[in-house]
């Protein structure tokens, strides 16, 4: 296996194949899933709406400003969707190629750090096992921040690494380009990292001047011309007002503990590891214990201040999501393959420690289906078992290839995140009806010519209650009125699309709010039921078409 290993190692041929790996994880959920509630729909929409007003300055969802993130992601989509036509069509896919291609930039900064630390094969290893982890893979093919973050922040670590070695012009390059991106992309997120990792090399060394390849104007000018002119305007577009929100609405929640994500204790990143790498995992045993021999190393030392004080900041905040600790899994995957490389496999302890943790992941990994048709879609429990047998069967032989040391356990544990995301995310989920309900709603308005944008002469914001999930919105258009029964009535008028939630508290207040109005309502097609995800209920909404009202009729009229 070294010596394949050394083979692919050479040349373009580690980026072809981090590049192919990735995108075979990551395409099936790109391509086939729905655009999902509530984060990526909310910046699609975001971006759509720039197009829409000629500001690509100010971030909105729908009249509500959207001051948490900064601008970045939202320029790296309208680009990705100027060049592919528009946002006319409004295809959710289109707006998912930037976080691929940060993925990708993420996947290959770990290999070259890897060279650059130790070798190439080093590189390659980590490099894949990060670009087919069920992490990255994921959010490579979801529309939001990020991937590209973590391809930024990787970057910045790369002109680090360049810097540490004397090389001047690719560490300065690296780093503010990586570092200016990052800032655009999640504000104070990368800084802090790099920050943090400098200072604990600084403490832990006493040693400054590998710093100095940095001080190069020329890179140092492009990151701020990257950063600052954006910056400028958004002080200026709203007085200050983005910075404040930004900081008062999103991020002190966040450190607080009063956010809309629970509180959760120190502990859940590493609790969740072994899911989360997964099948990288099986080099988790291995990087710590490489962590703890050669901490005195300097290559080592360089990516425990890269992963170290990243996982204790990530796991310090009370709000937590699985995808927080992305940037720093590379520090962690690099250590692991150097430990595979210098002697820890050898290491029974060692090494079945390893293949517990990766028998773990590939337990969860197979429940999962079985356990998301059992809460959300009964009806989907054979695909359930399809998904499941095909996961575990493959997760079964990579792990008895691994136990006897074959030499195609790597390859067969990569083929196994492969076959895992096209049953799981590429076949499994999007068959799931009661996850796409959004999707539903608009080809049924544009089956029953009500749809606000595809219809034939548009007929007008479509307006309801009880279900205002940013999908719909991305689907419909942005005037959609669907935020209260007061601003459904308020919205109203003949022609228009109704959609409506049919608990008592949203349908009977909008049709006696229509009535009051002289409106009514002639129901289209059958109920849709479904689940909203975000909120765990279980919501039936019906179809209706807006009409004046007769003063002798009824407030809705027949179904057809």
């Amino acid at each position: 296996m070294s010596i394949w290993l050394e083979r692919l190692s050479l040349g373009w041929r580690p980026y072809a194949l981090i590049a192919f790996l990735l995108c075979a994880c990551a395409l099936p959920g790109l391509i086939s899933l729905q655009p999902l509630d509530r984060d990526e729909s909310r910046f699609a929409q975001a971006t759509t709406q720039m197009f829409e007003s000629g500001d690509f300055v100010r971030i909105s969802f729908q009249d509500e400003p959207r001051n948490k993130k900064p601008v970045g992601i939202h320029w790296l989509q309208a680009g990705s969707v100027a060049l592919t036509g528009g946002p006319e069509a409004r295809t959710i896919q289109i707006f998912r190629i930037p976080s691929l291609l940060g993925a990708l930039l993420c996947a290959f900064s770990v290999f070259q750090i890897g060279a650059l630390l130790k070798d190439r094969k080093t590189g390659l290893v980590a490099a894949l096992a990060i670009a087919t982890g069920l992490l990255l893979s994921t959010e490579a093919g979801i529309a939001k921040t990020d991937a590209c973050l973590a391809g930024f922040i990787a970057l910045a670590y790369l002109g680090l690494a360049n810097a540490r070695h004397g090389k001047a012009s690719p560490a300065a390059w690296c780093f503010w380009i990586g570092l200016s991106g990052a800032i655009l992309i999640k504000g104070p997120i990368g800084p802090l990292l790099l920050i943090l990792s400098i200072a604990m090399l600084l403490v832990l060394e006493r040693q400054w001047h590998w710093l100095k390849p940095l001080l190069h104007w020329p890179s140092m000018l492009l990151a701020a011309a990257i950063v600052l002119p954006w910056y400028i305007a958004i002080w200026q577009a709203t007085n200050g007002q983005f910075f404040f929100d930004a900081v008062g609405q999103d991020l002190a929640p966040k450190l607080s503990g009063q956010s809309e994500n629970k509180s959760v204790p120190p502990g859940a990143h590493l609790l969740l590891s072994p899911v989360i790498f997964w099948p990288g995992s099986i080099l988790i045993p291995l990087a710590l214990w490489t962590a703890w021999r050669d901490r005195k190393e300097a290559h080592v030392r360089f990516l425990l201040a890269w992963l170290v004080p990243g996982w204790l900041m990530f796991e310090a905040a009370p709000a937590k999501l699985a995808h927080y600790t992305l940037p720093v899994h590379g520090a962690l995957l690099l250590l692991g393959a150097i430990g595979l490389f210098s002697g820890g496999w050898q290491k029974a302890w060692l090494r079945w420690t390893s293949v517990g943790i990766l028998g773990f992941g590939t337990l969860i990994m197979t429940a999962l289906p079985l356990v998301l048709a059992n809460d959300v879609a009964e009806g989907a429990q054979n695909q359930a078992a399809q998904a499941s047998i095909a996961i575990g069967l493959a997760g079964i032989v990579a792990l008895v290839l691994v136990i006897r040391q074959s030499r195609w356990a790597a390859a067969t544990l990569v083929s196994t995140a492969i076959i895992a995301s096209l049953a799981f995310k590429g076949l499994f989920v999007p068959s799931i009806p009661q996850l796409d309900l959004s999707q539903r709603v608009s080809t049924a308005l544009l089956q029953e010519g009500l749809h606000p944008r595809l219809s034939k002469g548009q007929p007008g914001p479509l307006i309801g209650a009880g279900y205002q999930e940013p999908s719909l919105i991305f689907l419909t258009r942005s005037d959609s009125a669907l935020s209260s029964v007061t601003a459904a009535v308020a919205a109203a008028k003949p022609g228009v699309g109704l959609v409506v939630n049919t608990a008592p508290e949203f349908e009977e207040p909008l049709i006696d709010g229509l009535k009051q109005k002289g409106l009514g309502v002639i129901w289209r097609g059958a109920p849709i039921a479904g689940l909203n995800y975000s909120k765990g209920d279980d919501v039936t909404l019906k179809i209706g078409e807006i009409v004046a009202r007769p003063a002798d009729t009824q407030a809705s009229g027949p179904q057809r």
